[in-house]
């Protein structure tokens, strides 16, 4: 085999590699979009009522379903304050955050890298109210799909004792800047919720399970359904694009 026709492996084996993980985000895309279709559109209050109807008549625990709701989100209060928190990066009091930190810096041939170097989440439960009625909320490990809030660029100030003496080579840092982005939900927002609702005590919980994620979105139902099914489409489309080329790369070695 000739040294051409390793290289056409090689890139046979890449174009292979993103062809795989294309398919895989189309197909959790699917998924997402497949419950979130299933998903019962119902208000606060109906299914408030529907779990009150199967706690008098039936076991609590057997109430169990999908739904999507959308109401405001009201912190609950707990023993250090009003059960909000201040987000990590602008100090706006939220339910949820997640702030990323991204160093920028130059590489060997002068590009631009990227490197996550923290990415830090905080959450608590929270009340969804639509008028009189609220479900509890529990975004621990939920999927949540808000607009980034805040993004700041920090230039880098190199410090001396970052270099390295090698001899008479010196490296210098090649940090360029550090880059935080912050997501939040906040006490007073607009949010829906598609998960697995359950009688908790007196309240009704959507929390994630095993086999039901929960989602938060800031869009209504229609419009997070309609961006999931774009997304898995054109997922669907590139794996299909990179399967092709892998398989043409193949025979073109074979012919060779």
């Amino acid at each position: 085999m000739t040294t051409f026709q390793l290289v056409l492996l090689a890139f046979a084996g890449i174009m292979g590699w993103r062809a795989w993980t294309a398919f895989g985000t189309a197909r959790a895309g699917h998924e997402r979009w497949t419950r979130g279709l299933g998903a019962t559109q119902t208000g606060v209050a109906e299914l408030v009522g529907m779990a009150d109807a199967v706690r008098s008549d039936l076991d609590p625990g057997a109430f169990r379903k999908v739904v999507a709701l959308a109401g405001t989100v009201e912190p609950v209060p707990d023993g250090d304050g009003d059960g909000s928190r201040p987000a990590g990066l602008t100090g706006t009091p939220s339910v949820w955050f997640r702030v990323l930190e991204v160093r920028l810096s130059r590489g060997n041939k002068g590009e631009t890298e990227r490197q996550t170097v923290g990415d830090r989440r905080w959450d608590r439960p929270f009340r969804l109210r639509d008028g009189d009625a609220t479900v509890i909320v529990d975004p621990r490990d939920a999927r949540v799909e808000v607009r980034a809030a805040e993004q700041r660029q920090d230039a880098h100030e190199p410090d001396p004792s970052d270099r390295w003496d090698f001899g008479v080579f010196r490296m210098l840092d090649p940090t360029l800047s550090h880059e935080r982005t912050e997501w939040r939900i906040e006490p007073g927002s607009r949010l829906t919720v598609i998960g697995q609702a359950r009688i908790s005590g007196d309240d009704v919980r959507l929390a994630a399970a095993p086999e039901q994620p929960l989602t938060l979105t800031s869009t209504d139902r229609s419009e997070h359904l309609e961006a999931g099914r774009r997304n898995s489409g054109s997922a669907m489309r590139g794996a299909v694009g990179y399967g092709a080329g892998a398989l043409l790369v193949l025979v073109l070695v074979v012919l060779l």
